[in-house]
């Protein structure tokens, strides 16, 4: 296998089946690359049919394919995703690269056979446990999935993960060595952070089941309190029709307006469904932004996200039932001392262990090492 002279860099190849709108995760990786000197080109699946074919995106090169698939159905992206991997190889055939990065089981496959027939270095990115996304829906594909991602994370040169749970899971099927772990962090914001001056719930992002949305909006009713929503999704006229005098729907709001709302309210909630094990996994963005701005979280027990703020002590566990999340915003709401140090422990800990600066650290070690 070809290998790059220490101190030069790599033109890598990263795989993608969304169009790369952009990806928050695939951006800050693509950019960090860049940023040190390396090339980096998308091969992204549009599957809305609406993006440019090519396109240079702050230094990063984007190469699209046009392949219509619905999301949100299985049936429907298992028949189109062959003919997205036949379209892929024809590029990543033609392209000249040292390493092909793939993201999510979805593509890893085209990893794989890029390493058979190029001999390339291949980076397997693990985002989520794939199997469980498409459980509910089809629970033989959720088995084959998993049985084919136990053999494919054995034949990747490196894997990348979000947290330490997913090593956990590598290992118990047979992964052992070389995986890093690069969680779904941001960069410190500068923002003034001023809370409002009454007691006030926020959340931005996919209005959807299992996201204990609507729950927060009754609990909130119930309580008296002020909760401010943002976002879209399926639950969009639910959500209006529950609004009451106090629950204020913004819409869809810009990513600088969701954090100037964020930074001024007193808690927000990421509190997913645990029966959906994925979500038992999930750290994402808005967990880290919460902490940057000094707000603290209610989140799943259970979950990683507990972990991480029962750590940081910049936040609460909450079961997935309505009567526990009402006790636990109860006893926020009668201690606004102990919301303000919360706050602070939250951006402390952020600042000290979570930041993206040292997550791209960890990332281009992971290339220096390839090379």
């Amino acid at each position: 296998m070809e290998r790059k002279l220490i101190g030069e860099k790599m033109k890598i190849v990263m795989t993608l089946s969304n169009p790369f709108k952009p990806d928050p995760r695939v951006y800050k990786e693509a950019r960090s690359l860049i940023k040190h000197g390396h090339d980096v080109t998308i091969i992204a699946w549009d599957r809305e049919g609406k993006y440019p074919t090519e396109e240079n995106f702050e230094g990063i090169k984007i190469k699209r394919i046009k392949l219509r698939s619905k999301y949100g159905n299985f049936s429907d992206f298992a028949l189109k995703l062959p003919l997205f991997y036949l379209k892929a190889l024809k590029i990543l055939l033609k392209e000249n690269f040292d390493a092909i990065h793939t993201h999510d089981f979805d593509t890893a496959f085209l990893g794989f056979l890029i390493k058979k027939l190029k001999r390339k270095r291949w980076i397997y990115d693990i985002h989520d446990l794939y199997e469980s996304l498409v459980e509910r829906e089809n629970k033989l594909a959720s088995k084959i999935i998993s049985h084919l991602d136990s053999w494919i994370i054995k034949r990747s040169d490196n894997i990348i993960v979000v947290n330490k749970r997913f090593i956990k899971i590598l290992r118990e099927r047979g992964r052992k060595e070389k995986i890093i772990v690069v969680m779904n962090t941001i960069s410190p914001i500068k923002l003034p952070i001023k809370k409002n001056r009454e007691f006030t719930i926020f959340y931005a992002g996919v209005l959807s089941e299992g996201r204990f949305i609507i729950e927060m909006i009754d609990i909130a009713k119930k309580l008296g309190i002020k909760i401010k929503i943002a976002g879209s999704g399926k639950l969009l006229e639910e959500v209006k029709k529950r609004c009451y005098d106090k629950c204020r729907f913004l819409g869809y709001v810009s990513h600088d307006n969701s954090l100037k709302e964020l930074s001024r309210s007193h808690v927000t909630f990421a509190i997913y469904d645990p029966s959906t094990k994925n979500n038992q996994l999930a750290s994402p963005n808005k967990l880290f932004e919460a902490m940057a701005l000094k707000t603290p979280l209610l989140v799943t027990e259970g979950s990683v996200m507990e972990e991480i703020v029962k750590r940081g002590k910049c936040g609460l566990g909450v079961k997935y039932s309505k009567n526990d999340a009402k006790q636990k915003l109860l006893y926020l709401i009668n201690n606004p001392k102990y919301i303000k140090k919360m706050g602070h422990n939250g951006k402390k800990v952020f600042l000290a262990k979570y930041t993206w600066e040292k997550m791209e650290n960890r990332l281009l070690r992971l290339y220096e090492g390839l090379k």
